[in-house]
C-alpha cells in the first residue's frame, strides 16, 4: 500500500508497512468483466509464484462459484474467499491476511452506491475499471471513474486507476469506443485487453484460468500481459522468486 496517503487508517498503515499489494476491480455496469478480470489476473499472478487472495464481494458470488468448480486435485491457483455478507466491514478480514499473502484482489459489486467499493478504494493500491468498448459501458463507467478519483483526492492520493478494455471485438463501434477510452486525460488505459474469446467462459466451467486450456491460446497471452502490467503497477517483480525482499514462506 502506498505510504503518502493524506489519512492513514490503522489498516492502511499496516498494509503500507507489510507491503501487501491490493487491487480493486469495480464498475457500475454489471457484466463488464470484473470477475473475469480479477480471477484470470489473480490466477496468473499466483502461477508466477505469488501468494494471491481473491475476495468475492459481490452478492452474485460468481468468483466463489467459479472457484468451487475446480476439482480437489486441481484447485484454482489463487485462494478465493467470500466476504460479500460483511459489507464494508470486510476490511477487518483483510487485515488478518496482511503479510500472509503478497497480492489481494477485490471483486467489488456492480453498484457504486454500495459502501463496499468506497471501502475497497481506501485501502487499494490499484483500481481497475473493466469496460466493454461500447457506448453504454463508456457512459456507465463515469460513475466508477468519479468515485475512484474522489477516493484518490480525499483519502488515497497514491491510488493508481486504470481502465481495462474487456470483451473487445472488431468493428467501427468498438474502434470508436476504444479511442474514446484512450483519450480520457484523467485515467490511463491498460495496454492489455481481454477480447471476446470462448476460452474465458470455458475456463470458468473447469474452475481454472485459461492456462488450463490450450497452451498456446491467445487468451493466455492476453491474461499474461495483464498480469505483467498489474505486477509492474504494484512495483513487484514479474516472478516471485525475483523478489529478494519477499516474505519468507
Amino acid at each position: 500500500m502506498a505510504t503518502k496517503q493524506k489519512t492513514l487508517t490503522p489498516l492502511a498503515a499496516a498494509i503500507a508497512e507489510i507491503q501487501t499489494r491490493i487491487g480493486a476491480f469495480l464498475n457500475q455496469k454489471g457484466g463488464c468483466g470484473k470477475t473475469t478480470s480479477a480471477m484470470q489476473a489473480g490466477g496468473a499472478i499466483a502461477l508466477r509464484g505469488y501468494k494471491v487472495l481473491i475476495v468475492d464481494l459481490d452478492s452474485q458470488q460468481t468468483a466463489t462459484t467459479w472457484n468451487g468448480q475446480a476439482p480437489d486435485d486441481r484447485p484454482f491457483p489463487a485462494r478465493v474467499t467470500n466476504l460479500h455478507a460483511m459489507g464494508p466491514k470486510f476490511t477487518s478480514e483483510i487485515q488478518k491476511n496482511i503479510g500472509e499473502v503478497d497480492v489481494i484482489l477485490l471483486d467489488c459489486p456492480p453498484a457504486i452506491a454500495s459502501p463496499i467499493p468506497w471501502a475497497a478504494l481506501q485501502i487499494a493500491d490499484l483500481c481497475v475499471i473493466p469496460i466493454i468498448p461500447v457506448l453504454d459501458n463508456v457512459w456507465a463507467a463515469k460513475e466508477a471513474k468519479d468515485i475512484a478519483l474522489r477516493a484518490q483526492r480525499e483519502f488515497n492520493e497514491d491510488l493508481q486507476i486504470r481502465y481495462l478494455p474487456t470483451l473487445v471485438s472488431r468493428g467501427r463501434l468498438f474502434d470508436h469506443c476504444m479511442k474514446v477510452i484512450a483519450e480520457d486525460e484523467e485515467i490511463p488505459t491498460f495496454k492489455s485487453v481481454l477480447s471476446r474469446r470462448n476460452a474465458f467462459p470455458e475456463s470458468q466451467a473447469y474452475g481454472a484460468t485459461v492456462h488450463a486450456l490450450a497452451s498456446k491460446s491467445p487468451a493466455i497471452t492476453e491474461v499474461e500481459n495483464l498480469a505483467s502490467e498489474i505486477l509492474d503497477l504494484f512495483g513487484l517483480p514479474q516472478y516471485a522468486d525475483q523478489n529478494a525482499t519477499r516474505r519468507k514462506k
